[in-house]
């Protein structure tokens, strides 16, 4: 099976301090996954949630895509924050399927569905015109 990647830069202050992909994406399915990297350095600025908001709101608005995934390792707190904030659901951990540096570790699989991401959409541009 073909996987289509594409990597997008993150930058704060004009340096690139990290990235935001799809690591598959299949029109064909209806489905993607998404996945970041980001300098410790850059943490705590929102830039991973807000970049990966940009890449669902097209995936979902413009590509017609039905679901979209975010696997990370179960001890990853900040990973799995990033899935939460994105209104994402936890539908699993798979066990030990996670092999780095010579120790395996478990892998959370979250995900969101096109109809749950418009819903959340919607509710966040609410929020937004009563408290602006």
């Amino acid at each position: 099976m073909y996987k289509r990647q594409r990597l997008y830069g993150i930058r704060l202050d004009g340096a690139l301090v990290g990235g935001v992909m799809f690591t598959d994406f299949s029109v064909a399915s209806g489905t993607c996954e998404i996945g970041c990297w980001l300098e410790p350095a850059a943490e705590g600025h929102g830039l991973v949630t807000q970049a990966c908001r940009a890449l669902l709101d097209w995936a979902f608005t413009s590509r017609g895509l039905h679901r979209a995934e975010w696997h990370c390792r179960a001890d990853n707190e900040r990973s799995s924050a990033v899935a939460e904030r994105l209104g994402m659901t936890l539908e699993g951990v798979r066990r030990e399927s996670w092999p780095y540096e010579g120790a395996r570790h478990d892998k959370q699989i979250w995900a969101i569905l096109a109809s749950e991401w418009r819903a959340e959409k919607s509710a966040s541009v609410h929020l937004d015109h009563m408290t602006g």
